[in-house]
């Protein structure tokens, strides 16, 4: 495979996550308009809904970049994608749903999507460290997440979340570089393109998008955070 073939998957990873973005922002705006914006609740959370966009968008787009390789990898590559991949699901979710639902159902929301990556990566890998690092990368980002954003609700959280986001999200990028460097830039065995149609990744964004919307807007909220 040659290099400009590899600089367009990474151009396309850009694209995705750009796209994913868009996506997701036109839902919520979409819901606002249509069923809640008499209640004003899109208006108070907006804030957060941008950071849960962001997060599902680097987290669609380094998934969409990990699966389009088909290579054999190694098992501390495959271990280092678990841990990141469920790892950064559960700190993002959880630490966002956890601003408004509260610690349980943001340490439920994120430890449940971070162990679901986490495994799943793992499984994709086939390596068996990487299917139990994703899970216990899961739980312990989920809970994790969740809780740090609570302990810091009343200490300048808005402050922070800039910082904490782009942290989790540079973990993520760094992720993808560190899977390509590894399996792909030196790989002289043959691997293969996996082609992932728009459509699906449409699909996903969509349904992603609206479950999360849905656990943030509809699922019970802390008596703390009120």
């Amino acid at each position: 495979m040659s290099k400009n073939n590899n600089f367009k998957i990474e151009k396309k990873a850009i694209f995705i996550i750009i796209l994913t973005f868009i996506i997701s922002s036109i839902i919520e705006i979409g819901i606002h308009f249509l069923f809640l914006k008499s209640s004003g609740i899109m208006i108070d959370y907006a804030l957060w809904f941008l950071y849960l966009n962001i997060s599902i968008a680097f987290l669609i787009g380094c998934t969409w970049h990990f699966i389009t390789y088909k290579v054999k990898i190694n098992c501390m590559t495959g271990m280092m994608i678990g841990m990141s991949l469920g790892m950064q699901a559960g700190m993002l979710i959880g630490g966002i749903v956890g601003i408004t639902n509260g610690f349980f159902i943001g340490a439920m929301a994120g430890t449940l999507i971070g162990v679901g990556i986490g495994v799943w990566s793992g499984l994709h890998s086939k390596t068996t460290m990487g299917v139990l690092q994703g899970m216990m990368s899961g739980i312990m980002g989920g809970t994790m997440g969740s809780m740090i954003t609570v302990m810091m609700f009343t200490d300048h959280i808005k402050a922070f979340m800039p910082v904490y986001m782009l942290i989790n999200v540079a973990i993520l990028v760094g992720m993808s570089y560190m899977f390509y460097e590894e399996a792909i830039k030196d790989n002289h065995e043959e691997y293969k393109l996996v082609h992932v149609k728009i459509s699906t990744i449409i699909s996903v964004t969509v349904i992603v998008t609206f479950l999360l919307n849905g656990v943030i807007l509809f699922l019970p909220k802390s008596i703390f955070l009120v």
